[in-house]
């Protein structure tokens, strides 16, 4: 894995190795930008690689097809520690497997695997169903029989918070770590008390996600340890900002038809160059040329 660099200080609790901040990456760039930022892993995020690769929300559209093409590009360009958003595993035990071990095959460091109903949805969407408990705790022991020896971390994410209650997403939780998941993970808390008592009645690691206009509040990381979780993903940070600054871009080039005035805001050609490896490419070029 990559370094952090000298100049971008860790927090302090990450410096420690008390807990893992992880960012969402939803393609080869993004996921170089976030190895230069000094993280060691990412998450390829299923709602990213739908609004990058479809122009789609994640509303069930993507396949596994399309999600392995992605994973394949950002584990083939970075050193990082891939985590791939399998959302419900696009179908039965038989599917899990055919993922997992495709995943294995790339160079994957875990997968995420959600109790949804399918076409599923962003966790923090409406309208969310999920299938029965028992159904997806066969998902998670498919997926570990298909790792096999391999290291790939499972994550098994519940749903069940928002359609049944907390009660019933800590009984999955439960169950899918008796069916061998490494990493339990209760999408969607909604206050502090949530996130609190899932904290105390789970065993860990324990996964959160932090989503910008989301239903779980932004705790900080300091809260966050202390009320149990290990690892804290900001999966769609990177995507909103990229969004944001493609939108303030574009409209500007629409009006004046000029850069000039916003050439804080871009990236260097040379500077954009290095970080995508121009020189080493020059470098190969070179020691073939005849």
């Amino acid at each position: 894995m990559a370094a952090a660099p000298s100049d971008v200080p860790e927090h302090r609790l990450v410096a420690e190795g008390k807990v893992v901040v992880v960012p969402g990456v939803y393609d080869a760039l993004s996921a170089k930008l976030a190895q230069r930022a000094g993280f060691p892993a990412v998450v390829l995020t299923g709602y990213g690689v739908a609004a990058a690769t479809l122009g789609e929300p994640d509303f069930g559209l993507l396949t596994q097809t399309e999600m392995l093409d992605v994973a394949r590009r950002v584990c083939a360009a970075t050193d990082l520690a891939v985590i791939v958003d399998g959302d419900t595993g696009y179908g039965g035990p038989l599917n899990v497997q055919h993922l997992v071990r495709e995943l294995v095959r790339v160079g994957a460091f875990g997968v995420l695997l959600e109790d949804q109903r399918w076409p599923k949805r962003c966790g923090h969407m409406r309208e969310k169903s999920v299938v029965d408990a028992e159904d997806h705790a066969a998902k998670i022991r498919a997926a570990v029989d298909a790792r096999g020896s391999n290291h790939l971390t499972i994550t098994a994410r519940t749903d069940a918070l928002a359609t049944h209650g907390l009660d019933e997403a800590v009984r999955r939780a439960h169950l899918y770590k008796e069916a061998g998941a490494d990493v339990l993970f209760v999408e969607g808390p909604r206050n502090v008390d949530e996130l609190r008592a899932i904290g105390e009645q789970l065993p860990p690691p324990l996964a959160v996600n932090l989503i910008e206009g989301g239903q779980t509040p932004l705790c900080s990381l300091e809260e966050l340890f202390e009320m149990g979780f290990f690892s804290v993903g900001f999966v769609l940070s990177g995507l909103y900002a990229a969004a944001r600054a493609l939108d303030r871009t574009y409209r500007h080039l629409r009006q004046f038809a000029e850069t000039d005035s916003i050439a804080d805001s871009l990236m260097a050609f040379d500077a954009f160059g290095e970080m995508i490896g121009l020189e080493e490419r020059y470098a190969s070029d070179e020691r073939y040329r005849t």
